[in-house]
Order: C-alpha cells, then sequence, then structure tokens
C-alpha cells in the first residue's frame, strides 16, 4: 500500500498564513519522494471535508496546521477539525503533528489512548516572531524562519524515514542551533525578543504515543 500524508493548509489570518505557507515546503518533499499527499487548503480545511478524505484515503501521516487549544485543533475560520470526546479516534493508527497551539497537551494524550500511534505537537502555545515588511511574503521571512524551519523539521524527517522520536530530537537540535545562533550573534533585540520564544517553543514540543513509530 502506498504512503499517503494528509496536510490541512487554512489561511484566514497572518498566523495561517504563515504556517500553511511554510507547510508548502513540506509537502514539496512529499511530492519529490512520490507520495500520495492530499492537502485541504483554505475553504477545503473544514471538519466535513477532513473526515470523509481521512476515511476515503487512510493516511498513515496527519498533518495538521491551525489554531489549536488543549483539546483541539482548527481549520479555516477557526472551525473545529478534531477534538477530544468528540472523534479524535479518526487519529487512530497514525502519525499525527500538529502545528498548533496546545493540542498535545489534551487532545494528543486522548487521541495516542484511543489508538494513535504517536501525536507530535505542542503541550502549551506555539509562539513564532515575524517581520512585518514579509508578512506579504511569509517565505522571504527569515525571522518566521527560525521559528517555522525547525517546527516542520518534525514532518520532513517523518518523510525521510526517521521515526517519531528521532523526527521530535531533529526539530529540537533545529531549534536549539538556532538559539545558539541568536546568542552568539550578540544582537540584543534577537536576544531579547526572539530567544526567549525558541525557548518556550523548545520546551513545550512534546512527541507522545509510539517514539519508534514511522510512516
Amino acid at each position: 500500500m502506498s504512503k499517503t500524508i494528509l496536510v490541512t493548509l487554512p489561511n484566514h489570518d497572518l498566523t495561517t498564513n504563515y504556517i500553511s505557507s511554510w507547510a508548502q515546503k513540506v509537502i514539496k518533499i512529499a511530492k519529490k519522494k512520490s507520495l500520495k499527499t492530499v492537502a485541504l487548503k483554505n475553504k477545503r480545511a473544514k471538519k466535513s471535508e477532513f473526515i470523509s478524505i481521512n476515511k476515503k484515503i487512510k493516511p498513515q501521516l496527519i498533518f495538521l496546521n491551525g489554531h489549536g487549544d488543549y483539546d483541539l485543533v482548527a481549520g479555516q475560520d477557526n472551525e473545529v477539525l478534531v477534538k477530544a470526546g468528540d472523534n479524535e479516534r479518526c487519529l487512530s493508527g497514525k502519525i499525527t503533528y500538529a502545528l498548533s497551539c496546545r493540542s498535545a497537551k489534551t487532545l494528543g494524550k486522548i487521541s495516542v489512548r484511543h489508538g494513535a500511534k504517536a501525536y507530535l505537537g505542542y503541550n502549551e502555545d506555539f509562539v513564532f516572531n515575524y517581520d512585518l515588511k514579509k508578512i506579504s511574503r511569509p517565505l522571504n521571512d527569515k525571522i518566521g524562519e527560525l521559528f517555522l524551519e525547525p517546527s516542520n523539521l518534525v514532518v520532513s524527517s517523518l518523510l525521510k524515514g526517521h521515526n517519531a522520536g528521532e523526527s521530535w530530537e531533529n526539530s529540537q537540535n533545529d531549534f536549539k542551533r538556532k538559539a545558539i545562533t541568536i546568542i552568539t550573534s550578540k544582537d540584543k533585540v534577537m536576544i531579547n525578543t526572539y530567544l526567549p520564544n525558541l525557548l518556550w517553543d523548545i520546551k513545550h514540543q512534546v512527541c507522545l504515543g509510539d517514539k519508534m513509530a514511522t510512516f
């Protein structure tokens, strides 16, 4: 059976524009590897579409981008896609990476309890800085890159054959490398503004479930 990845790409505010734009880099990697990739963009990133496509294609890997809370991940216009106590079983048998705030705290734990192979994400807010001059071109934003490149390394690592635990470690290490780059730059703005947020993301990024699980 061919490997399949399902990606949600909402785009209704600055945050979702940034994370969905950067997710396109991951999609390019998947396509280069000839992996079946289904991306639910903009208005397609809604609950009914997500549930229907998930059942139809049976992806081994789900990459959720969107706003979140402790028990949920949302899609376009903040419509809830997956929520603990409602439909967390749709993640059963799969590896999920959620680039969203907080969702690993409750949704992640419950989804693993109900059969998810692994759930990677953040147990508190995912925070990132950006360049106001680049908001119309997120992929050219070197400040945003400090956060979104290491974050998405979770999925790109999984696509390259690393297991869940290794993919989390790869992401953690890249976050740390970028933190060291900031420290050695001696740039006061970067040290006082960007570094605390990088360290926050490192602390609150988690890998739940089977760390040996592979895509």
